[in-house]
């Protein structure tokens, strides 16, 4: 967690799940229906969207392993791997239905426990998925973090939500990006092969002047699933994840 988002999360205690034998850490806040949230590629942030979503709902932010603070014991390789540490993680803590929340890696994470165990997910958002790449940039890693930060941010002028990973913890970063990649490099052909099975209720939300994935990506999820509905936002994707506190359920 950095200084950023310190004022942000007070509401939320630490605890701990099993997934194999294997201590996953979680943060939890709030009341009412559960509502899994995967972080991105950065690691655990707290923001205010979370806050404001623990005012609806009891939300479980779980911390990938590997992913930002988070120590990296080689176990999960694949992104099917890690969806699969989050769903033991799920059944640890005793939980027969969610709804169900991915940001950019984590929405990819979402994407496969949805897919999956359709049974346990009551509804799924997906925030900027990183499935498929058409307009990207080739080489996100080469750039400094402020450069990576700019691409997401329409106003630099405010106060973002989050400071910019330190560039060890970015290099860090885009090496397991690059392991899950090489681990399976047709995994975007394989997923879209599956979106047409997908049977859980699905809102894919990508911000129109995203510099990272274009939202052209989001198009393409609103036309493999067949129970997706698409959203953009004219707002930088900070500001679009803080402002939507609602998620869409059954």
């Amino acid at each position: 967690m950095t200084s950023a988002s310190a004022k942000y999360g007070s509401a939320f205690a630490e605890g701990v799940a099993q997934a194999d034998g294997h201590p996953i850490r979680y943060f939890r806040a709030g009341s009412g229906d559960t509502l899994v949230v995967i972080h991105s590629a950065v690691g655990i942030r707290f923001t205010p969207m979370l806050d404001r979503l623990a005012e609806q709902y009891d939300v479980i932010l779980f911390a990938l392993p590997g992913w930002g603070d988070e120590p990296d014991d080689g176990r999960d390789l694949t992104l099917t791997e890690l969806a699969d540490t989050v769903h033991q993680a799920t059944q640890d803590l005793g939980l027969k239905s969610f709804h169900l929340l991915g940001s950019t890696l984590g929405g990819d994470v979402a994407l496969n426990v949805a897919l999956d165990h359709p049974e346990r997910v009551a509804s799924l958002v997906l925030d900027t998925p990183g499935t498929f790449h058409e307009g990207a940039d080739p080489s996100p890693g080469n750039g400094t973090p402020e450069e990576a930060l700019a691409k997401v941010r329409v106003h630099p002028e405010r106060e973002p939500v989050f400071v910019p990973p330190h560039p060890d913890s970015q290099a860090r970063m885009f090496a397991l990006i690059s392991r899950l990649q090489g681990a399976n490099p047709d995994y975007s052909k394989q997923i879209a092969e599956r979106l047409p099975e997908l049977s859980v209720r699905t809102l894919v939300v990508f911000g129109e002047k995203d510099g990272l994935i274009p939202p052209r990506n989001g198009r393409t999820f609103a036309r493999l699933i067949p129970t997706a509905a698409s959203s953009s936002c004219t707002m930088p994707r900070t500001t679009c994840r803080a402002t939507a506190p609602r998620i869409w359920a059954p």
